[in-house]
């Protein structure tokens, strides 16, 4: 009867043994299954940074080029008004 008993507690052991098994696979798949999620949302988000950091770029060289162009313009408009200046002021000598 003993052995019996023995038998059974090593018989329950195992099961529990054996469903701490089971239950550290389920947690390992879903851990590598979290990962790979976790990869691809990664490799999307650096992509994304990539393509934002591009169009940052381009914005900010596109911005240079107006500023230029702007600075290009108002010292044109600036000639202009000390020629107009310069023609007011000769009319109004003579």
């Amino acid at each position: 009867m003993s052995e019996q008993i023995g038998t059974t507690d090593g018989l329950e052991q195992l099961l529990r043994l054996e469903e701490k098994i089971q239950q550290t696979i389920e947690l390992l798949k879903a851990t590598r299954a979290e990962k790979e999620d976790l990869q691809r949302e990664n490799s999307r988000l650096r992509q994304s940074l990539e393509e934002q950091t591009k169009a940052a770029q381009a914005l900010e060289a596109r911005a240079g080029k107006l500023e230029k162009e702007r600075e290009a313009v108002r010292a044109r408009v600036q000639r202009l008004v000390e020629q107009v200046d310069a023609v007011t002021a000769a009319r109004a000598e003579a």
